[in-house]
């Protein structure tokens, strides 16, 4: 299932494409001002899919003006169904990872337009994996498939055919970083942790609310168990603190599995935990898009329960088929996997609050 149907329309199809630096053309460019490419290319290394640490040390390493983006990179990426890698490796392609002159100048690294000008390479990174998610929408989910519009041969801004090389570039740089560029892009193809990955690489925290490093939780194997669900078995009581009845933990791990978080005040808690582990609908009720706001504090989609209560809940590694806008779920009911770092919130009559304490209760952080 495609996690593009869990995503918000977006704006109306763009057309191919601004800085016209596809590899070929901006590695010409670097050597003729006295420049190598070897530089930037020699950073890329494979790596989990979601992991946006190794994306950012790598992004700095090459001196790329994307570097401090790896979590935007994961968050986007994952709320599209577009592994977070094919992004990197598309602005590699086009613009050597935003190194080239003219596309730091309108924080484009994709090429998207013709000549689109962002406030922020962020902008920019939302908008490809938007776009990307609907041409999966139109049935384009392979390289070849998407460089046939992302970067058509014989089109007007592209009057020395650099295009025809566009599917075979990304390819390699998809491939360097751990994709396979042999299957769909969708980050629920993918395998999100290839054997040639650092062991036990989790996500990195993806919202800003979200301080320090990571903790590092060995990934999910098929040996380590059926995922086990946490009801909270506690009742309201007069003068405490509001509750969620029914209340599932979000996350199932195998027994045994560690899971680790902690206290936030009113926002969202970061629970850290395998990467793999299986996600369930922490209420019943049914999935909503978030909002801009939101999505941009790190909250993929909410839970909607009948009474008003909106449980929210980071993009996740891959979903569950029928996992999309409007789809009715119950407490408990499996809707996708983690990333390794899974962010929840709860908000009732439109005030945030606090779910530490109903996390707590269901099942202490280890």
């Amino acid at each position: 299932m495609r996690v593009a149907n869990l995503t918000p329309v977006a704006a109306p199809r763009l057309a191919r494409i601004a800085c016209g630096a596809l590899i070929a053309g901006g590695i010409a460019m670097m050597a003729a001002g006295g420049g190598t490419a070897e530089g930037w290319v020699n950073t890329l290394r494979c790596t989990a899919q979601a992991d946006a640490q190794s994306l950012d040390a790598q992004l700095a390493s090459a001196g790329s003006p994307l570097a401090g983006q790896g979590a935007t990179f994961v968050r986007e990426g994952l709320a599209n169904d577009i592994d977070p890698r094919v992004l990197v490796a598309i602005a590699a392609q086009e613009t050597m990872l935003m190194t080239y002159g003219p596309a730091q100048r309108i924080n484009n690294p994709f090429g998207l337009g013709p000549g689109i000008q962002f406030d922020h390479p962020s902008e920019a990174i939302a908008m490809a994996a938007r776009t990307l998610g609907r041409y999966a929408g139109d049935g384009l989910v392979t390289l070849p498939q998407i460089g046939a519009r992302w970067a058509p041969v014989g089109a007007s801004n592209d009057p020395t055919g650099l295009n025809g090389g566009w599917p075979a570039g990304v390819s390699t740089f998809f491939s360097t970083l751990g994709g396979d560029p042999g299957r769909p892009v969708q980050a629920s193809v993918q395998d999100p942790a290839p054997s040639c990955a650092p062991a036990a690489a989790t996500a990195a925290p993806a919202a800003s609310y979200v301080v320090g490093a990571p903790q590092v939780i060995p990934a999910v194997t098929p040996t380590d168990g059926p995922g086990v669900v946490t009801v909270w078995g506690g009742g309201a009581q007069a003068g405490g603190p509001p509750v969620l009845d029914g209340f599932a933990f979000p996350i199932a791990p195998p027994r045994g599995s560690v899971v680790r978080y902690s206290p936030a005040g009113d926002e969202p808690v970061a629970i850290t935990a395998a990467a793999g582990a299986a996600v369930v609908a922490p209420i019943a009720g049914t999935l909503r898009v978030a909002a801009a706001a939101d999505s941009a504090a790190g909250i993929g989609f909410w839970v909607v329960g009948a009474g008003g209560d909106r449980v929210g809940m980071s993009p996740l590694a891959s979903y569950e088929p029928g996992m999309r806008e409007g789809a009715a779920v119950v407490a408990g009911q499996q809707i996708g996997r983690s990333t390794g770092s899974t962010a929840v919130s709860w908000r009732r009559g439109g005030t945030d609050m606090g779910i530490h304490a109903m996390l707590a209760a269901t099942r202490p952080s280890d």
